[in-house]
């Protein structure tokens, strides 16, 4: 099993594979938790069956972040702690992207710990914290293309594309079902919503997107590009 771990390509390919796994889930969860704000329910499709997935698709993120975090720190490629990847900014590979991943995981903790707890820290609390913790879905997918070697291939950009297609048509649906009666909030959200997609978009185009990203992404001297 050892020599299992040790193997650098099986790592590395773990590392990337349960990545990509946990953004797609993380996707799926952040949609089904916008939806149940609208309380949407049907029959066939009450509001505890959107609650629950919700729920449960959380845990399945926490414990492909576990999978993903591991094969990182065991990964010999480039050197990753522990405490790197909890601990935001403090790295030395790729600092800024691996930070913003290891800020990601930690409000995903937290807003899966709050969950659990909801009963005995109150619903203000919890709220509070879920809220913050949706910040989560955006970190990881700047994280994603910022750390990512194959961010330039062509399934890479669809399931990217992907995954804020599905994120802002469900914020959509929110603006338009979920605050009818406030247009001041609609036409924030709108406004801030089209201006971090346009600045993240125009960040990736000349970024990650753009031929020597590795070199300026913070890739230290002593590791190649994977």
């Amino acid at each position: 099993m050892s020599g299992l771990l040790s193997n650098p390509q099986l790592t590395w390919y773990l590392t990337r594979a349960s990545g990509i796994v946990a953004l797609a889930l993380l996707t799926m969860s952040m949609v089904l938790g916008i939806v149940a704000g609208t309380r949407l329910s049907s029959t066939r499709w009450p509001r505890f069956v959107t609650q629950g997935l919700h729920r449960n698709i959380s845990l399945f993120v926490l414990v492909l972040l576990a999978l993903h975090v591991g094969a990182a720190v065991v990964d010999d490629y480039v050197t990753i702690t522990v405490q790197e990847s909890l601990i935001p900014f403090i790295g030395t590979y790729r600092p800024i992207w691996m930070g913003l991943g290891a800020l990601a995981s930690d409000l995903v903790i937290a807003m899966i710990v709050t969950s659990l707890l909801r009963q005995r820290i109150g619903y203000e609390t919890w709220r509070a914290v879920h809220w913050t913790a949706y910040l989560c879905w955006p970190l990881a997918v700047v994280h994603t293309l910022g750390t990512g070697s194959d961010v330039r291939k062509t399934w890479s950009v669809l399931f990217t594309l992907a995954c804020v297609a599905f994120v802002l048509l469900a914020m959509a649906w929110r603006i338009v079902a979920g605050w009818p009666r406030r247009a001041l909030l609609r036409a924030s959200a709108v406004l801030l919503t089209a201006c971090a997609v346009a600045v993240v978009f125009t960040w990736a185009k000349q970024g990650p997107f753009a031929p020597g990203w590795s070199k300026r992404s913070g890739t230290t001297q002593t590791t190649g590009q994977k």
